[in-house]
């Protein structure tokens, strides 16, 4: 009688806003977490200064990689839906170190990401705020503002903060299909490819290797869906097929800006690269008076790629502390089921970085650093994960495992991703980049070192990991009772 009362008097697992989101909020989320305008807008000129007018090939050669690796991670939400995503499936089939160790670093890369993000939001609007309306506030008071009303939106709950970002989602691509289509029916002369074109690369492997971190950074938000899978309807048909949609959008987005970029500005990898923002030099060129049209896509989308990274990656920590990887106090939730002091801590740490970092870099710039800096991790958490499917489908489920999809498919997404990281690597690069290797391995040591001690202390780690899944409705009898008894005596 004891152990049933004491069992009863547990409190419930937490768990996040089960079924919240119907089908078509999900994949229109997906899509927005793209966030094409601010993703191409930030990112174009680092790539160039690597590869050269042929950026075109290290976005295609990332498409390739990320296609193989939503094989993965689809793979992974038909049997697993989680909300730990990344972190669920590596610990589940590795055990529970890599389980800790996913969770270190892919809190330093998301939130190393988002506060990338934070400094564009900041500078961006200081930006258009001194051209449009001749009014010149700190970008850093900016941020500030701006993260604070987003966290209250998020914290709030997932359906209030995904209507805003699927409204700035449509905006930006209605911008961007005006400037695409405008570009084309301008140009003079013939069409040229030199995006894609081998002989106009510059710095072989190493200047792909240089915009590889950052053109990975490009593709995170195709697979933010899977943070959201414990508040979908449906999460194992439903996130493989949102990673598709989002994925095959963001290759056909990046690559059409690419090439519409490139020819417009006459194929000069100097000239593109010396721009901060080249889309917005294309839209000055097209957009005439205008051009204020191209400043707010910039803003709505970077609004947009906050809210979806958010949203998706303080779940992912959010489902880490519940299955014991993090300070439990982050497994907490609101009445509305928003994971409140995952969003808190996560938004706080990035702020404080953009903030810190903002005192000696100018925002734009600081983006440029913080996104080639997050990719480094993501890039790694993604090639771990590759390997790890076809050891989980061996181990757990035999039964279903086929040799293309579990094994051909994901090893070659391995393949692809190792020589541009090598190329990152090889001596030569400027600093920052130069040291960024070297800050990401001192990641990951602490978080083997952190690992091995946790699962020291709390040996019973590997079975807590993904034993709630998205579409499990008894949470609360996913904890192992028997267990529990044991452990009381």
């Amino acid at each position: 009688m004891a152990n049933k009362k004491s069992l009863s008097s547990l409190r419930p697992i937490p768990h996040l806003s089960r079924g919240a989101l119907s089908s078509s909020e999900v994949i229109a989320s997906s899509l927005a977490n793209v966030a094409p305008a601010m993703s191409f807008m930030f990112s174009f000129a680092v790539i160039a200064q690597g590869a050269g007018a042929a950026s075109g090939l290290t976005i295609a050669i990332v498409a390739i990689a990320i296609l193989f690796h939503a094989n993965s991670i689809a793979q992974f939400s038909r049997k697993m839906p989680s909300s730990g995503s990344y972190i669920t499936y590596i610990g589940k089939t590795f055990g529970p170190v890599s389980g800790v160790v996913t969770a270190v670093i892919a809190a330093f890369g998301y939130i190393a990401s988002t506060a990338g993000l934070m400094a564009v939001l900041g500078g961006w609007s200081a930006i258009v705020l001194s051209r449009f309306l001749h009014v010149h506030v700190a970008w850093q008071a900016i941020s500030v503002v701006l993260v604070g009303w987003l966290g209250f939106l998020m914290i709030r709950g997932v359906k209030i903060s995904t209507r805003w970002l699927v409204g700035g989602f449509f905006f930006e691509m209605a911008a961007i299909i005006v400037i695409s289509v405008l570009s084309l029916v301008q140009h003079h002369g013939p069409l040229t490819f030199a995006a894609f074109n081998p002989s106009d690369l510059r710095g072989g492997l190493s200047g792909i290797g240089l915009g590889f971190p950052i053109a990975i950074w490009m593709f995170t938000g195709v697979g933010n869906s899977m943070g959201l899978a414990e508040d979908t309807k449906n999460p194992r048909a439903l996130i493989p097929r949102a990673i598709y949609i989002s994925l095959g959008f963001a290759a056909v987005v990046y690559l059409g800006l690419a090439w519409i970029t490139t020819m417009t500005l006459h194929n000069s990898a100097s000239f593109i690269a010396r721009q901060p923002v080249p889309l917005v030099t294309v839209g000055a060129l097209v957009l005439g008076p205008f051009l204020i049209v191209a400043y707010l896509a910039g803003f709505t989308s970077t609004l947009a790629e906050i809210i979806g990274a958010t949203n998706g990656q303080a779940r992912m920590l959010f489902s880490a502390a519940r299955d014991g990887l993090l300070p439990a106090s982050m497994a907490r939730v609101n009445q509305r089921h928003a994971p409140t002091i995952a969003l808190v801590i996560y938004l706080g740490t990035g702020l404080v970085a953009t903030l810190v970092w903002g005192l000696f870099t100018p925002p734009i710039t600081l983006f440029g650093y913080l996104g080639s800096l997050a990719g480094i991790p993501i890039a790694l958490i993604y090639m771990t994960v590759n390997i790890a499917v076809p050891v989980y489908y061996r181990r757990y489920h035999r039964q279903d495992f086929r040799w293309t999809a579990h094994a051909l498919w994901p090893v070659l997404g391995t393949i692809v991703m190792i020589p541009p990281l090598v190329g990152m690597a090889a001596p030569g690069q400027n600093p920052p980049y130069s040291y960024f290797p070297m800050v990401v391995a001192g990641v990951i040591v602490a978080g083997l070192i952190y690992g091995w001690f946790l699962v020291r202390k709390h040996p019973d780690l590997s079975r807590k990991m993904g034993r709630i899944l998205a579409d499990d409705t008894s949470p609360e009898d996913q904890d192992d009772k028997e267990s529990l008894i044991r452990d009381m005596g």
